[in-house]
């Protein structure tokens, strides 16, 4: 029975990855057809991808800095970078988890297209949040260049970091939407982790903060490891993969959504056209 379904979660893991391929070209157009249609008709156009994230970071500064007595540096970097480093992962991941958990709902006309695979659907819709992001970190990076920030040799993992970050928020999204397809209050109930993730995950505190048994238990938290691998390349100037009291619990939370992704979708991608 075990070889059984390690067969078919292999041969689904076949199947998805032989679709993202064979429809790769789509995927990109897919990609800046859905950001053009998010911004369709504003008169900024493309400044408000950076407006909504910037004017958060903003209020969050204020409020901490001023408010709050408690916008120190971090490990020598101004509090607003090491602010901006975990806000603009968070929008990212924001979308991730509301909507790309529920991606079918969204493109129900897709869905219902004959022979259109449904895991295009993730991956085009989590790379168009990730064309978003890496604009927002490249937005970060010129801000630091010409406001005299010290970039570092650490800058080089960005990439890799945000390779990982497409990779789990596609599995998480391939994971969650066939059950959210099939179940209205599941995607409800999984779009109120968003506000739990935002306040418990480091964005606006230092986990090393923590005591240790919390840090332990924040390790399987995908989105504190998100934010902190991201800090890592601008301010706390580390190699990711350092820390393996924080890596390996992320790879196996990584691995346990891979193989729920592979197993979800195996056995309800075909029921998700006949709910919508």
């Amino acid at each position: 029975m075990v070889t059984i379904e390690r067969s078919d979660v292999l041969a689904t893991l076949k199947q998805i990855l032989s679709e993202n391929w064979q429809w790769r070209h789509q995927i990109w157009d897919l990609a800046k057809i859905d950001l053009i249609k998010t911004y369709r008709g504003a008169a900024l156009g493309k400044v408000w991808l950076f407006t909504k994230p910037a004017v958060y970071i903003l209020v969050y500064w204020f409020t901490l800095s001023f408010g709050m007595r408690s916008g120190q540096d971090v490990n020598g970097q101004p509090f607003l970078l090491w602010l901006a480093t975990g806000v603009f992962p968070w929008f990212f991941m924001s979308d991730s988890i509301n909507t790309g958990s529920d991606v079918y709902h969204r493109y129900s006309y897709l869905v219902n297209r004959l022979k259109f695979p449904l895991s295009v659907i993730s991956t085009f819709y989590t790379l168009s949040l990730m064309i978003i992001f890496a604009c927002t970190m490249g937005f970060t990076i010129v801000v630091c260049l010409l406001t005299g920030v010290h970039l570092s040799r650490y800058l080089l993992q960005l990439p890799l970091v945000m390779a990982i970050m497409f990779v789990f928020w596609v599995a998480w999204s391939i994971m969650l939407s066939p059950l959210g397809a099939v179940s209205k209050d599941f995607a409800n109930l999984i779009k109120t982790l968003s506000t739990p993730f935002f306040w418990l995950s480091g964005i606006l505190f230092q986990l090393s903060a923590l005591p240790e048994t919390f840090r332990r238990i924040m390790a399987f938290n995908p989105v504190a490891w998100c934010v902190e691998a991201v800090r890592d390349c601008f301010v706390y100037k580390e190699w990711f993969w350092q820390r393996p009291d924080e890596f390996v619990p992320f790879l196996i939370v990584f691995l346990v959504v891979v193989i729920l992704a592979l197993r979800n979708f195996k056995r309800l991608y075909r029921e998700v056209p006949d709910v919508l």
